[in-house]
C-alpha cells in the first residue's frame, strides 16, 4: 500500500509571489499618492488669519438645500453660509471638513456654484447617501442641520408659516 504524501501548503511559483509582493507594494503606494492628492486640493488659510467669506460651495451647498420660494428668501440672504463659516474657523476639525467638502464638490465641472441646479442635485443626492464615514456625508448633514437650525431661528424664514417666534424650547403651537 502506498503512503500518502504529507500535506503541504500549497508553493506559488517564484515570479507570482514577486508579483504579488509588487502589488501590494504599489497598491500602498497609490493609496498613500491618493491622500496626499487630497489633502493637497484644500486650500488652508494662514495659520492664524481666518478668511471672513465662506467658499463659493457652501454658499451654493446651502442655497440648494434652502432655496429661496415667493415668501422666504434663500439662505445666503439670511448670513446661513458666514455663520457656518465662522462656526467652523472655530473648530479644526469642522473647517477640515468643510474644506475638505467644499473642494470636493469643486472638483466637478467648472465648480459647484457653477453647475446646473439638476446636477448639483445628483451630487447632493449622493452625498446623502455616501457612506457615514465619507467626508462628504458628514458636511452634508452638519450644514442640513446647523443650516436649518440657523435659517429658522430668525423671523424672515418664517413668512407664510403660522408661527410668530421660533417654535423651540416652548414647543409648536399654530396661532
Amino acid at each position: 500500500m502506498a503512503r500518502a504524501a504529507p500535506s503541504t501548503w500549497p508553493r506559488l511559483p517564484q515570479w507570482r509571489r514577486r508579483w504579488l509582493l509588487g502589488a501590494l507594494l504599489t497598491g500602498g503606494l497609490l493609496g498613500w499618492l491618493a491622500r496626499a492628492d487630497a489633502a493637497a486640493s484644500v486650500r488652508r488659510p494662514r495659520p492664524g488669519r481666518a478668511t471672513a467669506s465662506p467658499p463659493e460651495a457652501l454658499v451654493a451647498l446651502l442655497d440648494h438645500l434652502i432655496p429661496a420660494d415667493d415668501l422666504t428668501p434663500a439662505a445666503s440672504a439670511l448670513q446661513v453660509p458666514q455663520r457656518l463659516w465662522a462656526e467652523a474657523q472655530q473648530d479644526a476639525a469642522l473647517l477640515k471638513l468643510v474644506e475638505t467638502g467644499c473642494a470636493w464638490l469643486d472638483r466637478y465641472g467648472d465648480g459647484f456654484a457653477l453647475l446646473r441646479p439638476e446636477e448639483r442635485e445628483v451630487l447632493v443626492a449622493w452625498m446623502a447617501r455616501a457612506p457615514w464615514e465619507a467626508p462628504q456625508r458628514r458636511l452634508f448633514y452638519w450644514a442640513r442641520e446647523r443650516g436649518m437650525t440657523l435659517y429658522y431661528a430668525q423671523p424672515a424664514s418664517w413668512r407664510g408659516l403660522p408661527i410668530s417666534r421660533p417654535p423651540q424650547p416652548l414647543g409648536y403651537e399654530l396661532s
